[in-house]
């Protein structure tokens, strides 16, 4: 049987493959499942599905595999599982970027990384023998995880944070508005593959974990690492979001404002419009909160639905963003307790945290 050696990203997906996270995927995709999602947002069965997942490997090692052959797949030193492989293809990268970011340019992080990728994509049934302890296996549960805790707790309603950030203030206040109106919140920060310049992985589990500890009903709140890289594909991975956070048990997400974005390649609230575009195909419901930020006049955090100072005195509106607080930390600065609990500060703050 023929070997693939696995990255850490690509071991971390197939454990997410085979958990569950991305039901109703059962392995990586095919070429026909891989045109359907970038073309039409759906498997070709009709399931929607918004961000290909496919094996990349090189043209010396595809040249030795055949359709229906299986292929073991290494991590390190160990046999974590195998595919069946039923697909092998390659794709025009510039035009498929194009469908799946919205842009070409290889400065976006994600088509960067996506014009990295290996020349040849395989796709098939993966099937996991073997699941690994790592740095963060113990801040991870998986979906039949959530699911119970959520049915001990008799959650009838559960909202899913995302982030890849520790907590800042607006980020709170969008955490405790939810609290107001469901019976559970999930935090769900993803962990896996970041770009350079993101908070390293135990800053975001450290900040999380003295907020709750410290702030939050202990009884209503769950932490859970999600180890999957980060796209930063904007309005379509908020999709893909959506649909992990659905299998993991939630009934409603919190959309942000550019959700999943980087820079300026996607508007304010593209990511809450396209998925309560797809509402009903996903399963979940969308909470679609506009952007809290700090009002100098009314001194709290805020959002123009309960402030009318943003139009009358527009000068005494702060935004929070992590990139502000992310270009501050690097700079040695700390900052400001309108904008992150000092307690949170001095949890994450430390010589190694961001992503060389």
């Amino acid at each position: 049987m023929k070997e693939v050696l696995l990255n850490q990203n690509q071991y971390f997906e197939v454990d997410k493959i085979t958990n569950g996270s991305y039901h109703p995927l059962s392995g990586y995709m095919t070429e026909k499942e891989f045109y359907s999602v970038i073309d039409n947002y759906t498997l070709p069965n009709g399931n929607i599905f918004s961000i290909p997942i496919f094996l990349d490997i090189s043209k010396e090692d595809a040249n030795n595999l055949k359709i229906n052959s299986k292929v073991k797949l290494l991590y390190g030193a160990n046999i974590i599982g195998e595919i069946l492989v039923e697909s092998i293809f390659s794709c025009d990268k510039k035009k498929c970027a194009k469908k799946i970011y919205g842009t070409d340019d290889s400065i976006h992080p994600g088509v960067n990384a996506f014009y990295k990728t290996k020349e040849i994509f395989i796709g098939g049934r993966v099937t996991i023998k073997k699941k690994l302890i790592h740095e963060l296996s113990n801040f991870e549960l998986s979906p039949s995880q959530t699911r119970a805790i959520f049915k001990e707790k008799k959650w009838s309603t559960v909202a899913a944070f995302h982030t890849r950030n520790p907590p800042h203030c607006a980020h709170e206040w969008l955490q405790r508005m939810a609290l107001e109106s469901y019976d559970g919140l999930l935090i769900h920060p993803i962990l896996g593959q970041k770009k350079p310049g993101d908070f390293l992985p135990m800053s975001v589990i450290n900040g999380y974990q003295l907020l709750i500890s410290q702030y939050y009903p202990l009884d209503r709140v769950i932490l859970s690492a999600l180890t999957i890289a980060g796209r930063y594909a904007g309005p379509r991975e908020a999709l893909f979001h959506a649909l992990i956070r659905r299998n993991y048990g939630c009934t409603h997400i919190i959309i942000g404002r550019d959700h999943a974005g980087v820079n300026s390649y996607y508007g304010k609230y593209d990511s809450q419009n396209l998925c309560a575009k797809y509402e009903t195909e996903l399963g979940i419901k969308i909470i679609k909160y506009k952007e809290p930020y700090f009002c100098w006049t009314c001194k709290t955090i805020t959002n123009e639905d309960k402030c009318l100072h943003i139009l009358s005195k527009p000068e005494s509106i702060e935004y929070i963003s992590g990139s502000k607080i992310r270009s501050l930390l690097s700079n040695g600065l700390k900052p400001p307790h309108h904008v992150m609990r000092p307690e949170v500060v001095d949890a994450i703050y430390s010589k190694n945290m961001f992503v060389p």
